[in-house]
């Protein structure tokens, strides 16, 4: 169930990541166009920027969910199956605990709940916590910066999800046979 989740929000993820894909080069091409005809659209910078940053958040999820970071496997390739399971399970359980961390960090920035409690009133959230995080404008586009940094808890969300499917898997991954040429070539049989 934890796996067919995780799939279900990669398959969205990389649906987004396309969007997103196409249109920075789109809001980069019009900016330069706009600079070359002396018209700068300097709003479309800041947004540029801030696509770029969905982009990797939601990259970073993407390639946790399908395990396609790149890996240092010196150690891994040349241990014992069970060795090799036990490394992939601690692996997995750095990143889940990683990413759930980031979650944890997030809810304590947002605190959903003591906004919650001023009635949503993001002057009474900021006199009683003296945290401002829904109130910071960006410095172009005249919009609260939380909306874009939404990404982040976002993100730790998803990426515990894959972080959590990717672990069970390796806990119930059956031991990998080795293939016959691999056995005989570590066989050590000087022939």
């Amino acid at each position: 169930m934890i796996r067919a989740l995780s799939n279900a929000i990669g398959r969205g993820e990389r649906v987004a990541l396309r969007a997103l894909v196409v249109i920075l080069p789109l809001m980069i091409l019009v900016n330069v166009a706009g600079r070359a005809l002396k018209m700068p659209i300097f709003w479309l910078d800041e947004l540029a920027v801030l696509t770029m940053v969905w982009l990797a958040m939601l990259g970073l999820s993407v390639t946790l969910q399908t395990r396609e970071a790149v890996a240092v496997t010196l150690l891994t390739d040349v241990v014992p199956e069970g060795a090799r399971k036990a490394l992939t399970c601690a692996a997995d359980l750095v990143v889940l605990g990683f990413a759930v961390a980031l979650l944890v960090l997030c809810w304590l920035w947002f605190d959903p709940l003591a906004l919650w409690r001023s009635g949503f009133d993001v002057e009474a959230f900021a006199a009683g916590s003296f945290n401002y995080v829904y109130q910071e404008p960006t410095a172009t586009l005249g919009v609260a910066k939380f909306w874009f940094w939404l990404i982040l808890p976002l993100v730790a969300l998803t990426s515990s999800i894959h972080a959590l499917a990717n672990l069970l898997d390796s806990l119930r991954a059956p031991p990998r046979a080795v293939p016959a040429g691999a056995a005989q070539a570590t066989s050590g049989s000087g022939e």
